[in-house]
């Protein structure tokens, strides 16, 4: 080992030796925070890289080991040792900066973990140098293999440095009101140059399901639930036994007493709205439609089980009502689980500094794009559920995302090249 030329057995040595120096920094040192590398820090740092390997070319004819940097010997080990930490992360739960772990390895934060960082920087020291030979041998037949260098290298130094300068921010929007302040990851207010004002919220929600639960409150059978949709094509159904029929369904309802009262409730009144020791209200009034907030599904529900019958309300409450079940036998209560949201959306007036001003909306994997921000619809009032005056957005801003997409187009260019050329010499030969 180490007689020239160097083999594949050198490139491996040298590249599970990068993860051992990493894994001391680790322990000694802790993990690498890359804010330190905020602009214009990184700029700096990308200056210093290209200098770096233009230099290191420059003194290619003097050194071996540069040389060896631009031979596959070197190139497919550190491949492969960046794909196996890579693989890693992928099996491994990843955690933000700003959490707290149990993890004393720091596999939980591969980004910040030295040994993947040492290897990553590897990595791209080689094609960097492959970046520049390819530059200065530059002909008509090598340009494919150029722009592919030139197109990763920019995607891997970019990509990792221009990480410190993301922001992702939280703004919490009240129905009517315009907010210009967001929080970041630890709490710190942020004033933007961007308004929201939240309009209307909407959420539209997936069918109810019935299940049963026993006395302690837990879905029946535990490990594996049994519910049944109640769509609009339901008819009836079988669940533990019953057999489940629909008298009526309200899909905005409230307790009679509440709807009566005008959503307020008298002391006595709220006695009769009592709850029992699993937390259902004891509702003797029955439910009438409301168009008025915190309104939610009920169903009179009409179970049977041989010669036994039952017959009641069943609904899954809201932020003002709690929730009803039917009893049925041994303990066991029907209930209605909570509605879980398919698609929610905010309808916004969006104002900036430079004097725009629109509507428009703001709906889960649809973000608004506006002077360099991307508007993403992050969360809203669980508790009120459909009737939210409140939307939660998140706001992300990645200053070096157009250098990566322009380092990702020269890949593509350059793998076009590569695959234009290999045609043309199957179709020659």
């Amino acid at each position: 080992m180490w007689k020239k030329p160097y083999s594949y057995h050198e490139g491996f040595v040298i590249a599970f030796g990068l993860i051992l120096v990493g894994a001391m920094l680790q322990l000694s040192m802790g993990a690498l925070y890359w804010d330190i590398f905020m602009w214009p820090a990184n700029l700096i740092t990308l200056i210093l890289f290209i200098l770096f390997s233009v230099l290191a070319y420059a003194r290619r004819k003097k050194s071996y080991f540069l040389r060896f940097m631009t031979t596959p010997q070197a190139a497919v080990p550190a491949l492969v040792v960046v794909v196996l930490l890579t693989l890693i992360m992928g099996l491994t739960r990843q955690a933000s900066p700003q959490s707290m772990t149990n993890d004393p390895i720091g596999l939980s934060r591969m980004l910040s973990f030295w040994p993947f960082i040492l290897a990553y920087v590897w990595m791209t020291a080689i094609v960097g140098q492959e970046a520049v030979f390819q530059l200065c041998h530059a002909s008509r037949h090598t340009w494919p293999s150029l722009l592919s260098h030139i197109g990763l290298f920019i995607v891997l130094t970019c990509g990792t440095l221009g990480s410190a300068d993301m922001q992702r921010l939280k703004m919490y929007c009240e129905q009517g009101k315009p907010e210009w302040r967001a929080l970041d990851a630890y709490g710190n207010v942020t004033h933007l140059p961007i308004a929201i004002q939240l309009e209307k919220f909407t959420i539209d929600e997936y069918p109810p399901k019935l299940m049963v639960i026993d006395k302690q409150g837990l879905p029946v059978p535990k490990k594996k639930p049994e519910t049944l949709l109640i769509d609009s094509a339901f008819k009836g159904g079988d669940l533990q036994g019953w057999h489940i029929a629909i008298k009526r369904r309200i899909d905005n309802a409230m307790p009679a007493a509440l709807v009566k009262m005008g959503n307020t409730i008298p002391r006595e009144m709220m006695r009769r709205l009592r709850l029992d020791s699993l937390g259902q209200t004891m509702n003797t009034e029955g439910y009438l439609p409301t168009p008025n907030a915190g309104s939610a599904c009920a169903l009179l529900v009409s179970a049977t089980k041989g010669k036994t019958r039952r017959e009641g309300w069943v609904t899954c409450g809201s932020y003002q009502f709690s929730y009803q079940g039917l009893s049925l036998d041994k303990g066991m209560t029907l209930v209605m689980g909570q509605r879980e949201p398919k698609r929610y959306s905010s309808l916004v007036d969006v104002y900036t500094e430079d004097g725009k001003n629109l509507q428009t909306t703001i709906e889960v994997n649809h973000p608004l794009t506006i002077n360099g921000w991307k508007i993403y619809q992050l969360s809203y009032n669980v508790e009120m559920g459909k009737w939210s005056t409140l939307s939660v957005f998140e706001f992300v801003r990645d200053p070096w995302l157009p250098v990566v997409y322009i380092g990702i187009l020269l890949l593509a260019l350059g793998a076009g090249g590569l695959l234009f050329d290999t045609r043309k010499k199957t179709n020659t030969e």
